[in-house]
């Protein structure tokens, strides 16, 4: 016969929350992520970027490592590689809008193009 405790354990993890709020609550953050996506800045060579919160879709740099921006492309570039070409990656028909700079563990520097609507300027 089943222990009273484990089948109410059972029950609990099973039934799970049916209420709406988890959903409302993922509605507001995809609505502010999408606002702060939208929120453009003006930036300039020599500038100090770091991700907006919410908006890495890169492995580098990690939140709040300050990145430089090297140069402001006046023609967004948009990426040919193989992954970029499929209409159901996070990179397809991303707009290149920054060439940005960041050390690496080495502390060599190195140069990436992003889309500079995921980035804020900050003062170091």
């Amino acid at each position: 016969m089943d222990h009273p405790i484990e089948r109410h354990k059972a029950i609990q993890l099973v039934s799970g929350d049916t209420s709406e709020k988890p959903a409302m609550e993922q509605a507001r953050r995809l609505a502010e992520l999408a606002e702060a996506l939208d929120e453009l800045h003006s930036f300039r060579k020599g500038q100090f970027v770091r991700w907006k919160s919410g908006l890495r879709n890169k492995a580098v740099p990690a939140y709040n490592e300050i990145a430089i921006v090297r140069e402001v492309l006046a023609t967004p570039v948009f990426d040919t590689c193989e992954q970029a070409m499929c209409a159901g990656s996070p990179y397809f028909g991303e707009p290149l809008t920054l060439v940005l700079a960041i050390l690496d563990p080495d502390c060599d520097f190195l140069e990436f193009r992003y889309d500079g609507r995921r980035f804020e300027p900050v003062e170091p």
